[in-house]
């Protein structure tokens, strides 16, 4: 029997709360004009329950189904993929709420809430973000409880209570799903690289965009070293090379792959593990000079690791890095010819100048040296440098002198290629912070930088940063000493004396870490590497697929049991469960007696209901109360009176 007179307005109105939970984080995905379509069908649908309104009929739920779905493939340009799959649901989701008319309805409607919040995950995994899902099937469940509840209408205590309680119960079920399903290749929680918003380095570079970037101290990567972690003079995380000039950028030549690098070794083996946010792209960062590619990567003949497939999860991997080393001591012709190639038709003087110190001075060594010199004596480094013009390198080096890391590289680069010197940018990271908790380098964006690479006749690739000269302040303690606090938390912390702000920070960055790696990042090896360490060696699909079928069994029979041993306290007196068989009988004449309803107030509702059912009833719950609270005059041989009253109930027959 459906229960019509579930769809109260308390109801109602705790399941919209519920929804617009659910679709909050979405919003800034979605167009404005869905937003608004939302927002107007979860008023509607409170009217209609404030007013005891009938539902819009079928066909115009239909017609506004049809638009919003003909206007979502026009705001996509397509009608498949997980991006407007979301919104769709969302849209959906609202409609149904719309159109239901029977607790049947609003239950499905909850069910796909439930769903719903799932999707978050596809965009953001974090911490808060796991809160805060958690407090939306918190909701969901409270008002799948209050949906249940018949006659009476449920307080907030009674909704959120029992389903707090129903979820803790899950926990364990949760705990042995998480760790012993088998884990698939790939994340779970992705979108397509068509479809992520990327985030982070860009593989292009033009005057302002890393100073841009370094607005931003969210984090890029984090680094455990296998020894001492190295002066921050020497971290250079390697990022995309960039060697071909295009208008006023950067960008990168098609390098091939090279299996082993061209380079000698002239220092120590740096070995690490690097654990990178997800950015959509494909490259991979790593200390220069890396010797080999970590799996599933391959490095490039410009000694850039790339991924095979774009990293839209967080990606661990181990590299292993000289730090001091000689590469590239030969240099085709045409690889020559193209790390000498520039665009004529922009920066004039740049050119010209170029030209004039390489005629001044023949040694590409001593050119360098008084480049930087220039460098030192007569430029500043800025985060805020000024906009530039067509003629973006002109204007730098000869009118503005103000300018952040991309600037020194592309105008240096610039400058040594119409000398005749072949060069070229590198982009990455330099530098990074130390957790003293984890005892990890953690690198954010706001250390985002780039730097030169020159070839000399005998030496090769050189590493050569302009900046450096400009300002040594950046390189060797990071660009908070260089330019004053960067970023909200840094400029924060100017006001922190006594380091609590630093504290929550380095702790909230182990919290993290902690979480990344044991949830956001508990892939298959992670998997296999926790049971291994639990004494199971050879652990295959097979193995884990009999753990979980037979944990699943554990805990289910755990709670189980737990629950009807619960149950078997609170029913094992005969005189309660005798009465509540009594009650059964009467629900199903249809009087149902409601949780906190008393025996006498249950034959005080059946008496106006049905005289003669009252009639028969009411001896049989006389009788329960008697014996239940009227201990004094209840009779003298209790044994044999709550048998005649089990016997009373048995036979009672009602109509």
């Amino acid at each position: 029997m459906i229960n019509r007179g579930a769809l109260t307005l308390a109801n109602v109105t705790w399941l919209l709360a519920a929804m617009a939970f659910v679709i909050a984080p979405h919003v800034t995905r979605l167009p404005l004009w869905i937003t608004a379509a939302c927002v107007a069908a979860a008023g509607w649908r409170w009217w209609i329950a404030r007013r005891a309104l009938r539902a819009p009929p079928w066909w115009l739920m239909a017609l506004i189904a049809l638009g919003i779905t003909a206007g979502a493939r026009l705001e996509y340009g397509r009608l498949f993929g997980s991006e407007i799959g979301v919104t769709l649901l969302i849209v959906m989701l609202c409609l149904k709420i719309l159109e239901m008319k029977m607790k049947r309805d609003a239950l499905l409607a909850i069910f796909l809430g439930f769903f719903l919040a799932l999707t978050n995950f596809l965009y953001s995994q974090t911490i808060l973000m796991g809160v805060y899902m958690f407090a939306c099937v918190w909701i969901f469940v409270a008002t799948l409880i209050g949906f249940q509840r018949v006659n009476t209408e449920a307080s907030m205590r009674e909704r959120l209570v029992p389903s707090a309680w129903l979820m803790l119960q899950a926990i364990p079920m949760m705990l042995v799903l998480f760790f012993l399903f088998p884990r698939i290749s790939g994340p779970l929680w992705s979108m397509s690289s068509e479809q992520q918003a990327s985030s982070g380095l860009s593989d292009t570079m033009a005057p302002g965009d890393i100073s841009k970037l370094s607005l931003s101290d969210a984090v890029a990567f984090r680094v455990d070293f296998e020894s001492a972690v190295p002066p921050s003079s020497e971290l250079y995380w390697r990022g995309p090379v960039l060697g071909r000039q295009r208008g006023k950028a950067w960008v990168p030549y098609q390098v091939q792959a090279r299996a082993q690098p061209d380079y000698e070794p002239q220092g120590p083996l740096v070995n690490y593990r690097v654990t990178l946010q997800p950015n959509n792209k494909f490259w991979l960062f790593a200390l220069d000079l890396p010797v080999a590619a970590p799996e599933n990567a391959f490095l490039l003949a410009d000694y850039q690791i790339r991924s095979r497939t774009p990293v839209s999860a967080l990606k661990s991997y181990t590299v292993s890095s000289y730090l001091r080393y000689r590469a590239g001591t030969s240099l085709s012709e045409s690889d020559r010819r193209a790390y000498l190639d520039y665009d004529n038709s922009l920066n004039p003087r740049t050119i010209t100048y170029g030209k004039k110190l390489a005629a001044d001075n023949p040694d590409p060594k001593v050119l360098v040296t008084k480049l930087l010199k220039l460098y030192n004596s007569t430029f500043s480094y800025t985060l805020e440098p000024p906009r530039l013009g067509d003629n973006p390198m002109d204007e730098f080096l000869f009118d503005t002198k103000e300018g952040f890391c991309e600037h020194y590289a592309g105008s240096f680069v610039l400058l040594l290629r119409a000398a005749g010197i072949p060069s070229r940018v590198v982009t990455g990271y330099q530098g990074g912070e130390i957790n003293p908790i984890t005892r990890q380098l953690v690198v954010r964006q706001l250390d985002a930088h780039a730097w030169s690479e020159v070839w000399f006749e005998g030496s090769g690739w050189v590493r050569i940063d302009p900046t450096f000269a400009v300002s040594p302040l950046r390189i060797n303690n990071g660009i908070n000493a260089a330019v004053g606090p960067v970023g909200v938390f840094n400029t924060l912390m100017r006001a922190d004396q006594f380091g609590v702000l630093r504290q929550m920070r380095f702790s909230w960055d182990a919290i993290n870490n902690q979480w990344n790696q044991w949830v956001v990042g508990f892939n298959a090896d992670r998997q296999r590497g926790m049971l291994e360490n639990l004494g199971m060696q050879n652990v295959d699909w097979r193995t884990i697929a009999m753990l979980l079928i037979a944990g699943i069994l554990t805990v289910g029979s755990s709670v189980g049991a737990f629950l009807l041993l619960r149950l078997y306290r609170t029913r094992c007196e005969p005189l309660v469960a005798a009465y509540e068989r009594l009650c059964a009988k009467l629900a199903r004449s249809g009087f149902i007696r409601a949780p906190q309803e008393g025996p006498m107030a249950l034959l005080a509702r059946i008496e106006a209901g049905n005289a003669a059912l009252a009639a028969e009833a009411r001896p049989v719950i006389e009788r329960y109360v008697l014996l239940r609270y009227d201990v004094p005059a209840a009779p003298t041989n209790s044994r044999i009176a709550l048998r005649d009253f089990i016997r009373q109930v048995r036979r009672l027959r009602l109509r």
